[in-house]
């Protein structure tokens, strides 16, 4: 990923925004001539595209609100890597971004829907252990009436 339009592009994509959702959830801070905060304004999905189509630059305000919606770094929208100066928190989090670096597109997309696919089979088997422990519960209070009526 050469630009920034391409790295928001992908990090807006991986976390299943469409343009018009994350221009929904960015919140834009508007000053006073003193500087002073006195609100937040949207952002259309149009400046977005041309943001992501590299036609325009946004503002500082508008790159902290989109890597505070992203999750990602400033330094990486703007550079496409992690500011050198800050060592990785763990050794594990270094050999994963590393991991994550040299794999290829297609490779990152095809784990996302292996992930994805674990989700809804977890979901499935939830909502299958639901019924059974209703149908248990159910055998359990037919067993207690049972004994009741025998006795």
């Amino acid at each position: 990923m050469e630009t920034l339009g391409e790295r928001i592009n992908f990090a807006r994509t991986k976390r299943g925004l469409t343009l018009k959702g994350l221009a929904a959830k960015l919140q834009i801070p508007v000053y006073d001539k003193n500087g002073q905060l006195i609100g937040v304004k949207n952002y259309t999905d149009t400046s977005l595209s041309y943001i992501e189509n590299n036609k325009q630059r946004p503002s500082i305000d508008v790159m902290v609100a989109i890597s505070d919606c992203l999750g990602v770094s400033i330094d990486w929208l703007a550079r496409g890597e992690e500011y050198s100066g800050v060592k990785m928190e763990t050794y594990g989090q270094e050999k994963l971004k590393f991991l994550f670096d040299i794999t290829p597109k297609e490779e990152l997309d095809n784990l996302d829907k292996f992930i994805q696919e674990m989700r809804n089979n977890l979901m499935l088997n939830n909502d299958k252990i639901e019924k059974l422990e209703e149908k248990i519960t159910q055998i359990v209070i037919n067993i207690d009436t049972d004994k009741k009526e025998d006795s």
